[in-house]
């Protein structure tokens, strides 16, 4: 068998290997940091795999020596926190890479932002600090009423805050400053933002020698509870409909801009009066178990068409050259918890696959879990994911999910 090595193959990255599999490649898992930020631990899988290579302070040359000397064909990312590693190493050993003159703009989320500004696509006005007093004395020439306060690498909604005013500013860059990101790194910086209020969609794609396509894209239903936006449910939309076709012209614009040449990318993007505008993009597959869903509706998904760009480039010329096929309708339910304790029971892990459009689920709690009321993706006990040929059958079983959850019958707490 030939060799592939996926960076942090954790999150939705934990499909890659088996896929690789099938088609006769083996696996080497590299880890960017060890331990496993246990905000990923749960999805990683050492039996997927012909062998683990670890990078510290001064390995990456001992990295680099074990792929080449191996023969390893392809390197992917796995998950946002494998981003720049994977390409460092793959632009080192002559593979497809994304631009290296871009990388850090792939994680650093004012890079981001400055990026496409340059190239003259919509951004967020925004400003980036190093201390409290920078933060607070930037803060009135953004001329924001109302300001998103986050670090400037990370995921998911982890250490983000929305705030309308200077104190709120103020405790929320107090709460970042010097404490750890979701990944273990600690936040040396704070990234603060103009509010955009609107309606957030997402593009999913999957890039090869620049050319770019969009598996799918969905919209994302929030609402405020517990001081937070909390997602509510996710509606998966053809990239052909009319209701995303600006969204995605867009997005192949900031695709190029940031030199997302190779491999998957997931990117946010929120929809006002004045149109489409990035939000963050991730250089990686969706997160979670959305790909995975993806295989359940469409013949075309982030994960086999990555291995198609990885290791079969003609496979991947021939799929890109039509729209994927949709044959189901599919949302996914984010959980919601109200309650405060300690997890005595999960039955809705049996339940959910009663459900006439199941597909997959997952779960970030488990028995013995203290759970505290949801106010992000992280704190959210799971989702559940669904597709099905009637829109009808969608919407009653989602309703019977929000039932459930009601009632307490997902997961107990004591």
């Amino acid at each position: 068998m030939k060799n592939v090595a996926i960076v942090d193959p954790y999150s939705s990255g934990q499909f890659l290997a088996a896929e690789f599999f099938s088609r006769n490649y083996s696996c080497i898992a590299i880890h960017s940091c060890y331990p496993i930020p246990s905000v990923f631990a749960k999805s990683y899988y050492p039996d997927n795999f012909e062998r683990e290579l670890f990078l510290t302070d001064n390995t990456f040359d001992d990295v680099l020596t074990s792929l080449r000397d191996s023969g390893c064909v392809s390197i992917v990312t796995g998950a946002e926190s494998g981003v720049i590693l994977a390409n460092r190493l793959a632009h080192a050993l002559g593979l497809p890479s994304c631009a290296p003159s871009k990388l850090e703009a792939l994680r650093d989320k004012f890079l981001m932002q400055e990026q496409i500004r340059r190239d003259g696509l919509r951004s967020i006005r925004q400003f980036r600090a190093s201390s409290l007093q920078e933060t607070l004395e930037l803060l009135p020439d953004l001329q924001a009423a109302r300001t998103v306060v986050k670090p400037l690498s990370s995921c998911g909604t982890d250490g983000v805050n929305f705030c309308e005013s200077a104190d709120q500013v103020k405790k929320a860059a107090e709460s970042i400053l010097g404490q750890d990101n979701c990944f273990g790194s600690l936040n040396d910086g704070v990234l603060v933002q103009e509010y955009i209020s609107g309606i957030e969609y997402v593009v999913d794609t999957v890039s090869r020698e620049g050319r770019h396509y969009v598996t799918n894209t969905s919209r994302y239903d929030k609402a405020q509870l517990n001081g937070s936006f909390v997602y509510l449910q996710e509606h998966f939309i053809h990239p052909t409909d009319p209701e995303v076709l600006h969204i995605v012209d867009y997005a192949l614009k900031v695709l190029a801009s940031l030199g997302i040449n190779f491999g998957a990318a997931h990117m946010e993007i929120m929809v006002d009066e004045k149109g489409p505008v990035l939000i963050e993009v991730g250089a990686r597959l969706h997160g979670a178990k959305a790909p995975r869903n993806a295989q359940f509706f469409s013949d075309i998904s982030q994960i086999d068409l990555l291995v198609d760009a990885a290791v079969d480039p003609q496979r991947f010329d021939s799929r890109i050259s039509r729209p994927p096929i949709h044959h189901k309708h599919s949302r996914a339910v984010c959980l919601i918890n109200s309650q405060r304790g300690t997890v005595t029971s999960i039955p809705g892990k049996d339940w959910a696959n009663s459900l006439a459009s199941y597909t997959t689920a997952f779960w970030n709690i488990a028995e013995g879990d203290c759970i505290e009321p949801t106010c992000g993706l992280f704190d959210s006990p799971g989702g559940i994911f669904l597709a099905h040929e009637k829109v009808e059958a969608l919407e009653s079983d989602m309703r019977l999910i929000r039932r459930m959850e009601a009632e307490g019958k997902l997961w107990t707490v004591a």
